[in-house]
């Protein structure tokens, strides 16, 4: 036995070897990198150092050739609140230096023919937890007001493979480096001509599981078959957290996939400086910008049933610091942004948001409709519209409705709750029927047929989004978000059907993943008849089975179109998530409209809605909050997410890596890697 468990040890031990080896380069590199420091509220995200701040910081990767802006920021400060605020400094040299060398000025090195102008601005530092809640803890405690001076250098590159270093010296002995990696560029093993990015908003593995089990057969607990992309060539674990917190969301962790950068929270293709102005931060390059300058032949289709302001579209095409300036964005889409990169100007773009094309909330009041059709686009906005679309060479506008798409229930089931949205995309006040949109597979194989014909033989990137999944789970309406999960399902079975019926399907890479997770699980089933008439708070639990009474849900999919034919059966599923606001659970599909868990009371402070169908109108089981009370819904949660892959280059994706590191694999997939001639 006593050798046994010798052998063991040394497999495992050799095992271990074996893995620390596999370790990227980068991540031995960073290993003499200071570590991120304890604390909740920074002065500023990725900034440990006292008094001076470089952006992009410590550690970031780049591509050769990949262009970026670079920020140093000089901060000063008393925290001693009855002090006034020391001047800015106003005297800091930058430097630069590669694999060691000599440190040159950065001016220098970039060949620039001037230094940038100085910036000076103010911003508040809230320092504690009794800085942030203040006015509730009555205490006076105001924030720490910051003097900051700042120089941004715009679109720079570095072209030669390296580790390079850059300094701020902001005083005889004061100073702070920031390291960088120009990574050696790889040739994919077989070039994947097209890609598919599907993205399944919020979306975990105990998702899956659900949506698995509501739509395949199972028959003495063994399954038929699996879901569209459970038997891809590959899988792996994204971890998503952003540079400067556990938890992401939607914008910044779509960014890291587009750019390879991670970023802070409402922050889409920017590090997040100290400034106001939401349109200065330093920009870092899109995989779609990209794409643009060393296959300006390739098409790009961005599909999502989110408005296409919202944070993952938005990633593949727009700069900012805010995720919510959907005007500018908007304008970013057609005309991109100053100083930087030609606008992507996707061939294809299917998505909601009409309220930002024309009318009071379009920037300016701009008709951005007439716009994009002088150059050159074919606009849609319907479903019928979209199906009949007979121009496949041209470029294809798509705006569905004013805000997000409705939802695959409202589209389907419950079309009359859509009566009355007043949300055309015109904005004549008339509706957009449920009926009237487009779902997700019409979308994405819409978008196929045009990016197809204009890639032609240099292929197509598209990033097709399941974003109400994170919608319906935020607000804890889980049959509406196994609905999208499932549509997405749909839609990925559609489009390999697509590929294979139209010769595309072995020259494309297929990648399945979330931006980011919920703490969404399944714990049981609920016997639905007995929660409805009981209504002790005992009672209902009981109506809970557990282990061998959590027995088989009633969910049939007798029409084969890939969704139950029932989604209220007399049993369903027992799940949740960790987090939320207070409010009243009984597991109920509300029928009016999507669910509204949550309201106001008379302190501001969100409370259970006795008005949600779900929650059983207040009767159903309270469910205690264990979130800040200014918080109306469920937040993300920092689990891994999937990533399925299938198609050449599939092998990259397999295994855990980070959320930035998708872009470098796609771009190696895509042979992106390496400098143009011309660059």
């Amino acid at each position: 036995m006593k050798g046994l468990l010798v052998a063991v040890l040394s497999l495992a031990a050799a095992s271990s070897t074996v893995l620390a080896g596999a370790h990227n380069h980068h991540q031995q590199s960073f290993a003499s990198r200071p570590v991120d420091p304890e604390g909740q509220f920074p002065r500023l995200g990725a900034c440990p150092d006292p008094h001076a701040c470089i952006f992009p910081p410590d550690v970031s990767t780049f591509l050769p050739g990949a262009y970026f802006d670079l920020r140093v920021e000089l901060h000063a400060y008393d925290k001693d609140r009855s002090k006034p605020t020391p001047a800015p400094y106003k005297h800091f040299k930058t430097t630069i230096r590669k694999n060691k060398g000599n440190w040159v000025d950065l001016n220098k090195f970039f060949k620039l023919k001037s230094e940038p102008k100085l910036e000076s601005w103010k911003f508040n530092w809230t320092d504690s937890i009794e800085t942030q809640y203040a006015s509730d803890l009555q205490n006076g405690r105001k924030p720490v007001e910051v003097a900051v001076a700042s120089r941004a250098w715009r679109k720079l590159k570095l072209t030669e493979p390296g580790t390079y270093e850059v300094k701020v010296q902001y005083g005889p002995k004061k100073s702070y480096t920031v390291q960088y990696e120009v990574v050696q560029p790889k040739k994919p093993k077989k070039k994947a001509k097209n890609v598919i990015l599907f993205i399944s908003d919020g979306t975990n593995v105990g998702m899956i599981t659900a949506a698995r089990a509501l739509a395949r057969k199972h028959t003495s607990g063994k399954y038929h078959s699996l879901l569209s992309f459970e038997d891809f060539d590959n899988l792996g674990h994204v971890i998503t957290n952003s540079v400067d917190s556990l938890l992401t969301d939607s914008a910044n962790s779509a960014s890291s996939y587009a750019t390879g950068h991670k970023s802070s929270v409402n922050a889409l293709g920017v590090y997040a400086d100290s400034s106001s102005d939401p349109f200065d931060d330093p920009k870092v390059e899109l995989i779609t910008e990209l794409i643009r300058r060393r296959q300006p032949k390739k098409a790009i289709g961005i599909v999502s049933t989110a408005y296409g302001q919202d944070a993952t579209p938005s990633a593949f095409i727009s700069h900012t610091r805010q995720r919510h300036t959907a005007a500018e964005i908007t304008d970013q889409l057609l005309h991109g942004v100053h100083n930087w990169t030609k606008a992507v100007l996707p061939d294809v773009w299917l998505t909601g948001g009409a309220e930002y094309f024309k009318g009071p909330k379009a920037l300016n009041g701009n008709d951005y409709y007439k716009d994009f059709k002088k150059a050159g686009y074919n606009l849609v906005f319907n479903k019928k519209e979209l199906l009949s679309n007979k121009k496949k060479n041209d470029k294809l506008l798509g705006v569905f409705r004013t805000g997000n798409l409705d939802v695959w229930f409202e589209r389907n089931m419950y079309v009359n709750n859509t009566v009355g949205n007043k949300a055309h995309p015109d904005l004549s006040g008339k509706d957009a029927l449920g009926s009237e949109q487009p779902g997700l597979s019409d979308m994405t194989i819409a978008a196929l047929e045009v990016l197809k014909k204009r890639g032609g033989d240099h292929g197509f990137f598209m990033m097709s989004e399941a974003a109400s999944v994170d919608k319906q789970l935020h607000t804890f309406d889980f049959p509406r978000a196994w609905a999208e999960l499932i549509e997405l399902d749909v839609t990925i079975k559609n489009t390999i059907k697509w590929l294979k019926k139209n010769g595309e399907y072995e020259d494309t890479l297929i990648l399945v993943t979330a931006d980011h997770a919920h703490s969404f699980d399944v714990w049981g089933t609920i016997d639905q008849n007995y929660i409805r008439n009981h209504n002790s708070n005992d009672e209902m639990r009981n109506s809970i089975g557990t282990y061998a009474r959590a027995g088989f849900p009633g969910y049939f999919d007798k029409n084969n179109d890939g969704f139950p034919d029932n989604f209220s059966p007399k049993i369903t599923l027992a799940a949740g998530t960790s987090n939320g606001p207070d409010h009243f659970e009984a597991w109920q599909t509300t029928t009016k409209g999507p669910r509204n868990p949550t309201v106001k009371d008379k302190n501001g402070h969100y409370i259970g809605n006795p008005n949600d169908a779900a929650g059983k109108n207040g009767a159903g089981l309270p469910w205690s909050g264990n979130l800040p009370h200014d918080h109306d819904q469920g937040v993300h949660s920092m689990s891994d997410v999937f990533i399925y892959s299938n198609g050449p280059s599939s092998d990259l994706f397999k295994k855990t890596f980070e959320n930035w590191d998708l872009f470098f694999k796609m771009a190696e997939a895509m042979d992106l890697q390496r400098p143009g001639k011309d660059e």
